[in-house]
């Protein structure tokens, strides 16, 4: 089993990372709550491996095309 990697974000929540993508020099983390699994967010690592916010509402459909995009055929 693998083992998963979590990371604690502003509201101190811990948060499971279950996939990173990098597009254009940016890394996006794909995070799931370990206590709720419908808690979903996207975040992404800045200078230093610092987590850091999306930008806007259009970064976020962007990071989730990606993350659709790769797992299109996962069933």
């Amino acid at each position: 089993m693998e083992e998963l990697e979590y990371i604690t974000l502003e509201n101190d929540k811990d948060y499971f990372i279950i996939d990173e993508i990098t597009e254009n020099n940016v890394t996006y983390l794909y995070l799931t709550n370990e206590n709720d699994e419908k808690d979903f967010c996207i975040r992404k690592m800045g200078q230093d491996n610092e987590v850091l916010k999306l930008d806007s509402a259009a970064e976020f459909d962007k990071a989730l095309l990606y993350f659709t995009k790769k797992h299109k055929d996962d069933k």
